[in-house]
């Protein structure tokens, strides 16, 4: 796609809770410094690699090991088993420049052990001014549009009371200047809840499959991208003395460095929910402008309001500009 648009508090509980809520988003506020990795660009597909759900991305997209609402379902399809009854989630994403996406999820308890999903999630990249090798504009057909529209079904079941499994079947569609791909790919993933309850472990691989056909398949020299694969690992804990969830996710992608995410949410003033959220992917973003003390960091609330809960949540991208999403989730 790019190579396209290039182209055309008082007791011992209380000090170890905060103990472990500090730890939880101290280490993934360290500096990771070094040289760009040398597979950054290697694979296609970036839309999959965003975040979804206002809620995860406000606490640095530190998701793995959380629950409470259908965005679950792209960081951990293990996680939806914990969603009783019928939910639904529908969001928006204003992004930098003239990009925008979307994202609508909904589950269903099947039984006391099982829980079916599906969602779709879209990107518009608006419009670019078609040119040919040389950089003169085409008076004929002078601008172009591209895009993503991904349709994906879940299933999650506890296969012990501490232990749930889940996975996700997605189909995408990526297209640009009147070209397009197709990718199946799936996603598999653990959830374990420790016995106090307030502890939750998880594991997920993304993005494992095959692109069908690449944007260059009726070429002459055919190429297709490779799929933006990886695995992540996450803990969460909700601390007894305070009204505070931690989470930690360590994520290793095929194309990048290692990198850490952490997210702090606060629920004392419920109906209110504050959420603070880094990423040390963050580091990507720097330029040496004076914006940079922002690279990796989110922020973002939610709100209950009846039977709904609507979140908003913004990450800034320094020179290139600054991200918001709005999120609401129900039940139906």
């Amino acid at each position: 796609m790019a190579k396209l648009i290039r182209r055309s508090i008082s007791s011992h509980r209380g000090k170890t809770g905060l103990v472990v809520a500090a730890i939880l988003f101290l280490i993934a506020t360290g500096a990771f410094g070094g040289d760009i990795n040398k597979k950054a660009g290697t694979t296609g597909f970036s839309f999959l690699k965003l975040g979804v759900g206002a809620r995860a991305v406000a606490l640095g997209g530190a998701y793995t090991s959380m629950v409470g609402d259908p965005s679950v379902i792209h960081y951990n399809p293990a996680g939806t088993v914990h969603l009783r009854g019928r939910r639904f989630l529908a969001g928006y994403h204003n992004y930098f420049l003239d990009i925008q996406s979307g994202f609508i999820a909904a589950t269903k308890s099947l039984n006391e052990s099982s829980t079916a999903g599906a969602f779709i999630s879209y990107m518009n990249y608006g419009e670019f001014t078609r040119t040919d090798v040389m950089g003169v504009i085409d008076e004929a057909d002078p601008t172009f549009s591209g895009g993503d529209f991904l349709l994906g079904l879940n299933y999650s079941r506890r296969l012990w009371p501490a232990f749930s499994a889940g996975m996700n079947l997605k189909f995408l569609v990526e297209y640009a200047a009147g070209y397009s791909a197709q990718v199946l790919a799936v996603d598999i993933g653990g959830l374990y809840t420790f016995a106090d309850s307030l502890t939750r472990a998880g594991l997920a691989v993304y993005n494992l499959g095959a692109v069908l056909s690449g944007f260059s398949a009726n070429s002459a020299n055919p190429h297709g991208d490779k799929l933006p694969w990886g695995l992540r690992a996450g803990l969460s804990h909700s601390l007894r003395e305070l009204p505070v969830i931690a989470s930690l996710d360590a994520v290793i992608p095929n194309d990048n460095d290692f990198y850490l995410n952490a997210g702090l949410e606060m629920y004392k003033l419920r109906p209110l929910y504050l959420r603070l959220g880094y990423s040390t992917f963050g580091e990507n973003y720097k330029t040496g402008s004076d914006n940079d003390a922002l690279g990796g960091l989110a922020c973002g609330f939610g709100l209950d309001w009846k039977a709904f809960q609507f979140s908003y949540a913004f990450v800034p991208y320094l020179d290139l500009g600054a991200s918001h999403r709005v999120t609401v989730v129900g039940e139906f």
